[in-house]
């Protein structure tokens, strides 16, 4: 898959995210099996801002050529699909979250996966040079 198509992708999910849990935060609480508390909604809409970012961040980076920028965002958005996955895993098997986290624990997964795919095939491209010829 091209960088391009799955940061427009990201930034798809990412917007709709946002959006639900701006709109809508209850979602959470449906979607994972969780009792609705105050915390929980302020969590929630904090959530969707980082979320909106990660949308434009994506979006707008869409086109980046190749480069030590576009590697970086690779590895950062592995990083932090990965560990959603395993947070909520975790909390799945803690019984904390119903069986719906097992969808935004594949979405991650799936995100995770694939922008690390695109980071490990042009990670050698940006070594310094004297680790590149040993």
């Amino acid at each position: 898959m091209s960088y391009k198509l799955l940061s427009m992708l990201a930034s798809g999910v990412a917007s709709v995210l946002a959006i639900l849990l701006i709109t809508y935060p209850n979602i959470l609480f449906l979607l994972f099996s969780i009792e609705p508390e105050n915390g929980a909604f302020f969590i929630g809409r904090r959530a969707a801002m980082l979320f909106l970012g990660i949308a434009i961040l994506t979006w707008a980076t869409r086109h980046i050529a190749h480069s030590e920028a576009r590697q970086a965002i690779c590895l950062s958005m592995c990083t932090s699909m990965l560990g959603l996955a395993l947070l909520g895993t975790f909390e799945y098997l803690r019984g904390v979250a119903g069986i719906g986290i097992l969808l935004a624990v594949l979405t991650e997964v799936i995100f995770a996966i694939l922008y690390f795919r695109i980071w490990f095939h042009h990670k050698a491209d940006f070594l310094p040079i004297s680790i590149k010829n040993t």
